[in-house]
């Protein structure tokens, strides 16, 4: 069958080269930005240095006054003010419940001294008196609804309307006046009057207008509107700008518009910056290819390194446009800012801190380039220092990372580092206190903020690029995780001796300079596929009962053969990083399981060896032969009985010795100085675990009579001689 290899290689190949051109024109672009902006010979706020006169008329705009005579006009206008639904609404729904509450105890079949006691509790009522009371239990109902209608056109009415409401708290008196005058002019029962006025009094407390935000801004633009920029009309040679007199926004802007400030080209060191990004990423790419050429294979990392230096250059370009004084050297230690530590120390956990070193350096020079584009003053150097120095100190602190605690001591390593060069150039440019304490609290902020990026995007990064870190590994590690405590739970002999491979694997792993943390966390899970029938592995059958002696050895060799498979899918289930997996799948390699194998020939010589093999890939990596070595050593030497360090060490080298003939190992990596020193490690290890414990021998009777005393609490004494003397607590009785 035909396979089109040709057309998919030129594909990649397209897709490589595109990649490499849009991440060349984002370094160029964010770089050289800084050279497109205006750079005038002459600078707001700075004298002119030559009389400059107008070469011919011209009407010129004073834009300047004409925005602040834009907001001195919006400021101008009043705002309008309209109706508190919410208030009017409060009013409204009280005002209903007070007479509500009247028609209630009126009709109530309670005795009069008990409605107004009653009535006494609730506002308004309380402010009347028994009197006025007596007479409101006694009008008819159509008195009642008559009254509320007008009280409610009343309050309602004048509380709502802009000229009459109330704006502010200070007018509420003179809009209950206003609201009792009106109670006064309608045609109502005293006692009725005087139960409006009481409610007005009690609960027109808040002002009743609001300020119509939508119309107040419709009038302030009308009236921003009608304001017209001045025009000066300036003739020919008449003075602009004098020698030596401040070049302010005003003369500015007059200069702009007879264009006679001019701009330097900035495509020239546009072009030269393009140049040196293209030689810092051949230099990149040049790396990788005599160093880490699986990082031009798998181009998706490719792309994270890409990822990862854009988006550091543009925090940085963002921390560089702030100014945080008039001061030019305050104005330069924003570049302290600049997250190349974030940047290196990411790199460095997902991909190696010999990538990450590479990345450090392009990073310092392309960091001080953009500070400083046209290369005029001291902030382009000093932004490159900053970013190389934090950028190298981040690889360091993370290279060995253990825990995630390690991250933010490294963000505290990169402050101190950055403290460190801030000082530095205080004295080596003689400047103030002020520069070294803004400097100090930036380098506290670049630690912090550094630690808390790599905290925050690992797992972005890791999820998207599918690279599994070591803080992964580590969380993973942790044996509270959900199949690590299953396992612990339904099959603790498993656990336990996944633990003691763990520790051999990762002993031999220091020793060899493999992955210690991926060859522990992948020993821990490499046997999670017993979960299924845990109690057909030796190390779980606590029982004398052993299911295999009741099942074809055919059928237990697939029951053995079987938990790879089956921790695969818990794997992909719980979805671990790839090279768990891969750990998992090559733990036993293409092996024989010799045991079954042997049983079955005995049974029928003629069965076939094929159906006794692991059907997996042989170890492709150290660390899974790690595994696998440490697997078969652990189990060897847990079953040899009388264990010395000299049994250990025999056995430990004729299993690896085994392994090697096998061809198990011919697939990774291991060298035959590799080989021995995963043996000795093994030996240390396994020699600590199964020592020679001391038979402790059996007490002369007398210390016997001694330690039953001091159990007994009895009181001991020893004679002139030597003779010990036990005396009970009643002292009747001595031996």
């Amino acid at each position: 069958m035909f396979t089109p290899t040709g057309p998919y290689k030129n594909f990649k190949l397209v897709f490589k080269v595109l990649v490499f051109l849009l991440f060349f024109l984002l370094f160029t672009l964010i770089i050289s930005s800084g050279l497109f902006v205006s750079k005038l010979n002459l600078e707001k706020g700075q004298p002119s240095p030559v009389l400059i006169t107008a070469p011919y008329d011209k009407s010129v705009e004073d834009l300047t006054s004409y925005s602040e005579q834009q907001e001195q006009a919006a400021n101008a206008v009043a705002p309008v003010y309209t109706a508190d639904q919410t208030e009017i609404s409060i009013l409204s729904n009280k005002l209903d419940q007070t007479f509500q509450l009247l028609e209630h105890y009126k009709s109530s079949e309670l005795d009069l001294t008990d409605k107004l006691a009653e009535l006494k509790d609730s506002e308004p009522f309380v402010a009347l008196p028994d009197e006025v009371l007596t007479n409101l239990l006694q009008l008819t109902d159509n008195e009642l609804e008559q009254a509320n209608q007008i009280s409610s056109r009343i309050i309602i009415g004048i509380a709502g309307d802009p000229t009459s409401g109330a704006k502010e708290e200070k007018e509420l008196a003179a809009l209950k006046e206003g609201m009792k005058e009106q109670v006064e002019k309608y045609n109502m029962d005293d006692s009725l009057k005087s139960l409006v006025k009481a409610f007005i009094e009690t609960n027109v407390n808040t002002p009743t207008l609001a300020v119509d935000e939508e119309e107040t801004k419709k009038l302030k633009d009308i009236a921003s509107s009608r304001v017209k920029p001045q025009v000066h009309e300036y003739r020919k040679n008449e003075k602009i700008v004098g020698p030596g007199e401040i070049v302010d926004e005003q003369i500015y802007s007059v200069l702009e518009a007879y264009g006679l400030i001019q701009m330097h080209s900035p495509w020239k060191p546009a072009a030269g910056i393009a140049i040196q990004v293209l030689v810092a990423m051949i230099i990149l790419i040049s790396f990788f290819y005599f160093t880490a050429p699986e990082i031009l294979e798998k181009w998706h990392r490719l792309v994270l390194v890409g990822l990862i230096m854009v988006i550091t250059l543009a925090i940085g370009k963002a921390f560089l446009a702030i100014r945080i004084s008039d001061s030019t050297d305050l104005n330069n230690l924003t570049a302290i800012l600049i997250p190349a530590a974030w940047a290196t120390m990411t790199v460095t956990i997902l991909l190696g801190s010999r990538i990450a070193i590479v990345v450090g350096i392009i990073l310092g020079i392309f960091a001080g380039t953009m500070a400083d584009p046209a290369s005029t003053g001291t902030s382009g150097s000093m932004a490159g220092l900053f970013a190389l120095f934090s950028g190298l100190v981040g690889i360091q602190s993370v290279a060995r990372l253990d825990q995630r605690s390690d991250l933010a001591r490294a963000g505290l390593i990169v402050a101190v580092v950055n403290i460190a060069l801030v000082s530095a150039i205080t004295l080596i440019l003689d400047l103030g206190p002020t520069f070294w304490l803004v400097g100090c609290g930036l380098a506290l902020a670049n630690g912090f903020l550094c630690s808390v990026l790599t905290m925050g995007t690992l797992p972005w990064l890791e999820s998207g690029f599918n690279i599994t870190s070591a803080v992964r590994l580590l969380e993973l590690s942790n044996p509270n995780a959900p199949l690590l405590k299953e396992l612990l739970m339904e099959a603790p002999g498993t656990y336990h001796h996944s633990v003691l491979v763990g520790n051999l694997a990762e002993t031999a792993a220091e020793e060899i300079k493999a992955d210690p943390v991926l060859v522990r966390v992948g020993a821990l899970y490499h046997d999670i596929g017993k979960l299924k029938r845990p109690y057909f592995f030796i190390e779980n059958q606590f029982a004398k009962d052993n299911p295999h002696d009741k099942i074809a050895p055919t059928l237990s060799s697939l029951i053995l053969i079987s938990h790879v498979k089956d921790g695969l899918e818990l794997a992909r289930e719980h979805k671990l990083p790839e090279s768990i997996q891969d750990i998992i799948a090559q733990h036993h390699g293409n092996s024989l399981v010799t045991y079954f194998y042997h049983k079955a020939k005995e049974e029928n010589p003629d069965i076939p060896e094929e159906a006794f093999h692991y059907d997996g890939l042989r170890p492709q990596s150290k660390e899974a032969a790690l595994v696998l070595l440490a697997d078969n050593v652990e189990a060897a030497v847990r079953s040899q009985k009388e264990n010395t360090p000299g049994k250990i060490e025999g056995l430990v080298r004729k299993i690896i010795k085994e392994k090697l003939d096998e061809g198990l190992l011919d697939q990774c990596d291991l060298t035959f100085r590799d080989l021995d020193k995963i043996s000795t490690a093994f030996v240390k290890v396994l020699s600590g675990i199964f020592h020679t414990r001391v038979e402790y021998p059996e007490l002369p009777s007398k210390l016997k009579a001694v330690a039953e005393a001091i159990t007994q609490e009895q009181e001991i004494e020893t004679t002139e001689d030597g003779q010990i003397v036990i005396e009970l607590e009643d002292n009747n009785n001595k031996e």
